[in-house]
């Protein structure tokens, strides 16, 4: 099959949840014999190479502006396969709000499958616009794709009770390490001791709840650092206001975004991986935890409830009381907290493999 891949930021991953996806799904579906293409936004990659493990890398503009950069990066890179790759005729579309040009590529014969991130148009970090762009994208994709594909069975309610479509539930895969794996450098660039840190992971937007975590953690009584690894590509007052925590807490410890060793490091030698996010499908993050064998304290809205079927800690959905009740149990508790991050490690084995989420593509593909 010839397969290309639209709508992220690209390969090698260094953003979130959907390059992540496409960075292990597109190098199996590759390592099998097919002809993989992934666009990459050509603004966020200063080294440009024209193959990454065996997947064509083909880099396109945009208008860096926020709002526009994906949407018209997008609509360069369908022109572009229009033009010049014809012969992929399978598109693996990212994003809700990319759905708008779907009709655009099924006129020209593409088979069109989309990937939807949870419920873009309740984000709090979009405006008016970007809203109403993400709902008549996400009518688009329901209306032209040959499947809308969502990660969680709570989205697929959504688009089930808002359109009356059935979507495809394909989750995200885990990676499994450890932290023997590991040099320890980046323990030691933060001043940290495995097992001995309490981490987040995700992006500096209001509704990921960093804020909130961070006052719940100052309730905690606790001598661990809370590590939070993640940032905004752009600077804004949340981001400020996060870093101003840090700057006034030597316990509260902002990484900024951190890739592949450093980030695997810290990962895996965490004593609890905690998240108050309020919005999610099913969180990549959450599921490297799963991986790295880490027990997982987060959010009990029903995607984290569906994600974890009880191999981690739900709070009650949005209490923060609840939260600060069970974080401390936690930290009271190190052979519960070790008990439990072997039972999530035995879950996502099960239930998370990259392997078995490539297949699962492929398969519907081939329909």
């Amino acid at each position: 099959m010839q397969i290309a891949i639209i709508g992220t930021r690209g390969l090698p991953a260094n953003y979130g949840g959907f390059e992540t996806c496409v960075d292990h799904t597109a190098r199996e579906w590759a390592s099998q014999g097919h002809q993989v293409l992934v666009y990459c936004r050509e603004n966020h990659y200063k080294n440009q190479v024209a193959n990454y493990h065996g997947v064509v890398l083909r880099y396109t503009k945009s208008i860096p502006l926020k709002g526009i950069d994906t949407l018209s990066n997008t609509l360069i890179s369908i022109l572009d396969l229009i033009i010049f790759k014809r012969s992929y005729t399978i598109v693996h579309l990212y994003n809700s709000g990319n759905g708008i040009f779907i009709p655009l590529l099924r006129l020209f014969g593409k088979k069109v499958y989309v990937s939807v991130d949870g419920v873009e148009w309740k984000r709090e970090k979009w405006g008016l616009i970007p809203k109403m762009i993400h709902k008549l994208g996400a009518y688009m994709c329901v209306k032209f794709s040959n499947k809308v594909i969502v990660d969680n069975r709570e989205v697929f309610d959504v688009y089930m009770n808002k359109f009356s479509i059935q979507t495809t539930i394909i989750e995200y895969g885990a990676k499994f390490i450890k932290n023997s794996e590991f040099s320890g450098d980046t323990l030691s660039k933060f001043n940290l001791i495995s097992k001995d840190y309490f981490l987040f992971v995700g992006r500096f937007v209001p509704e990921k709840g960093v804020h909130k975590l961070i006052e719940t953690y100052l309730k905690l009584k606790t001598d661990k650092p809370l590590v939070i690894i993640g940032g905004d590509t752009s600077s804004t007052d949340y981001t400020d206001k996060i870093e101003m925590y840090s700057e006034k807490n030597e316990n509260i410890i902002v990484t900024g975004f951190l890739y592949n060793e450093a980030y695997e490091e810290l990962l895996s030698n965490a004593y609890l991986y905690v998240s108050a996010s309020e919005l999610e499908g099913t969180s990549p993050s959450l599921l490297a935890a799963l991986g790295a064998k880490v027990c997982t304290l987060v959010n009990g809205i029903k995607e984290n409830i569906q994600t974890l079927r009880g191999s981690g800690y739900v709070f009650k959905e949005n209490d923060l009381n609840d939260l600060l009740k069970l974080w401390q149990n936690c930290e009271d508790d190190p052979s519960f907290v070790s008990a439990t991050a072997t039972k999530g490690y035995e879950f996502a084995k099960q239930n998370y493999t990259w392997k078995n989420i490539s297949k699962k593509y492929l398969e519907m593909f081939q329909e």
